[in-house]
């Protein structure tokens, strides 16, 4: 067909692309606010500027007097040469424009992004000028505040960091924003970065994970993962991920790979194990450290993490605070605190862990098909881009040696990534450029038979996109109180742009009593739909229940609502009830895959648990 010359046809062509295009960029602008300018701030006080700064290639840019006078260095522009010459004390810089080698003290050194002239002004790197002359910098990416603390001599001692085997000279070398973000909470991002470092510096290179030995008799698993997730060319987990954390704009990354991994795990051991919460793990860490520095793995081991249902990860109850010297950081004391009641339900939901190995293809093949899914730090320049201001975290979730990748499963919500699912993959060579270290995890088998914690229910809705926010969702029986189980959580703070509730949660306390579900019980799950402009599909609703028979094995009798494929207009709110089923599915615990021959022998004993 010739369209050469028919113009009308070409225009026609160029609106109707620009119609298809214009609702995408106006779905965008609901998640992506306009950018703030930066502010830079030095020992608590504001710096002005009468020209703004600017960011180059991951690099903060400022007006060349103003920042070197806030630092009280004495500063030089020889316009011949177009150089900058800056001393503090027994510092020295030398800077020429449109160049990145600079000097400090007569050592040439090579930074990252050059100083400009721009509109008349000269802007230079302040990361690197402040660094150089002995200060620290740290990038608040939400509110775009960079703030500089130009004396860092004081060392803290006496810090007790678990699990980190540094001498106190090691300890006493570390960088200040290690220390500093040691003691920040869970989504504080300078914790998750400081935990990352310092996981990089202990990770053991080579070794064979094949050797290592368990340090006790407690870490057996309850089933046999060789059965499980396997087939010849490699494994991939992502059949049980149910929920999907969002970590939002905060931090976190750590901790969200934790609970995507328990709940993997705990899936593995028996279908519709009710998925734990992510606000649970921070709180209480921050809870148990009294003002201390977090320790993870204690409330992984020893105090367990309760499930979502009972501690909602909503953080809409946080509130934005900035202290005296301008750090900004969040309050949490008016959402819900862990509680006895809490605290006991996660008693049955604890996982150890194991030491930092080197993240090789080697390894993680061994790994993941003998403990499940893990966790791997660094920083992740194939989604983070080259230097990044922090490390980062993320759950490996299979491999495939046929494509030459591994799979992971990113916390950035479910619409994000190459496939717009969470997802995505690393080629096998490109491992080391990405990652520092890898852990793996087994869960602590708890009997739930015979406790209000082997009654379950599976949530599975599909909303478009940023709106699983938009539903509340609760479960009951006839007239008695129902459990809110999920409740519009993250619409102001930290906002969950997602777009799929897929969540295992327990059933009421009293489910013991009403159980089978039947005709008479009246069981109903309540879905209410409060976005005034997306539908909600309901993709499944399943009422579950561990058992045990008399030779110890174990099954899941499952209840589901006949109503899948119901779809909730915007603002709709519907009960669906599940009715007698006269023969109820039971889902063995048996292998998905016909086992195969392993090219190593079966691990038979627990990993080595500090």
């Amino acid at each position: 067909m010739r369209i050469r010359g028919n113009k009308g046809i070409i225009f026609s062509l160029v609106l109707g692309l620009l119609l298809m295009i214009l609702p995408y960029y106006a779905t965008m602008s609901i998640a992506q606010e306009e950018e703030k300018p930066i502010s830079i701030i030095v020992d608590g006080k504001e710096v002005m500027f009468d020209s703004p700064p600017i960011i180059e290639e991951g690099r903060t840019l400022v007006p060349l007097r103003a920042i070197f006078e806030s630092l009280e260095a004495e500063v030089e522009w020889d316009p011949i040469d177009r150089k900058v010459t800056s001393t503090k004390g027994e510092t020295t810089i030398v800077l020429y424009i449109g160049n990145t080698k600079a000097t400090v003290n007569g050592e040439t050194i090579i930074m990252d992004v050059p100083p400009r002239i721009i509109n008349g002004r000269t802007l230079v790197p302040v990361r690197f000028i402040t660094e150089a002359f002995g200060g620290d910098v740290k990038w608040d990416g939400i509110d775009r505040i960079v703030n500089i603390l130009t004396d860092i001599n004081e060392v803290e001692t006496g810090l007790n960091i678990p699990g980190l085997n540094l001498t106190q000279n090691e300890f006493t070398a570390l960088p200040n924003w290690v220390k500093e973000g040691l003691n920040l909470s869970m989504i504080d991002k300078g914790y998750d970065s400081a935990k990352i470092y310092l996981d990089s510096l202990s990770v053991q290179k080579g070794v064979k994970i094949s050797d290592i030995q368990p340090a006790d008799g407690n870490g057996i698993f309850g089933y046999d993962i060789h059965q499980t997730v396997m087939w010849s060319t490699g494994c991939d987990y992502s059949p049980y991920v149910t929920f999907q954390g969002n970590q939002s704009n905060m931090g976190g990354c750590a901790g969200r790979t934790l609970v995507h991994i328990m709940n993997i795990l705990k899936d593995l051991e028996h279908p519709f194990t009710p998925d734990v919460s992510f606000w649970y793990l921070h709180s209480r860490q921050e809870q148990l450290a009294d003002g201390g520095p977090l320790d993870t793995q204690f409330v992984l081991q020893q105090n367990g993490i309760c499930p979502e249902a009972y501690a909602h990860s909503d953080y809409d109850g946080a509130v934005k605070m900035t202290n005296s010297d301008g750090t900004i950081y969040y309050d949490y004391s008016k959402m819900t605190q862990p509680n006895a009641l809490t605290n006991a339900f996660a008693q049955y939901y604890r996982m150890m862990e194991s030491d930092k190995f080197e993240p090789t293809i080697e390894n993680i093949r061994y790994a993941l098909r003998n403990y499940g899914p893990l966790l791997a730090g660094g920083d992740l320049v194939i989604i983070q881009g080259e230097e990044p201001e922090q490390g980062h975290a993320v759950t490996v979730i299979g491999y495939d040696d046929i494509t030459k990748t591994v799979k992971f499963l990113n916390s950035w919500s479910d619409l994000w990534g190459p496939t717009g699912n969470g997802y995505f993959t690393v080629p096998y060579d490109k491992l080391a450029e990405n990652f520092e270290f890898m852990r793996f995890y087994q869960v602590i088998p708890v009997e739930r038979v015979g406790t209000e914690q082997a009654y379950s229910a599976r949530i599975h809705i599909e909303t478009g996109e940023f709106s699983r926010i938009k539903l509340r969702v609760t479960i009951g029986i006839g007239n008695k109180s129902p459990l809110v189980v999920w409740d519009t959580p993250n619409e102001e703070v930290f906002k969950d742009y997602s777009k799929t509730l897929k969540l295992d949660v327990p059933l009421p306390l009293y489910a013991s009593e009403y159980w089978p579900p039947a005709s008479g019980t009246n069981w109903y799950i309540e879905v209410e739909n409060t976005s005034t402009w997306d539908t909600a599909e309901i993709k499944g609703l399943t009422l579950a229940r561990l058992k045990k028979d008399s030779n110890g094995k174990y099954s899941t009798e499952t209840f589901p609502s006949k109503d899948t494929g119901t779809v909730l207009q915007p603002g709709e709110t519907r009960k669906f009830f599940i009715p007698k089923i006269e023969m109820m599915d039971i889902i063995p615990i048996e292998p998905i895959f016909d086992p195969i021959t392993l090219p190593f022998e079966p691990i038979t004993a627990p990993i080595n648990i500090r």
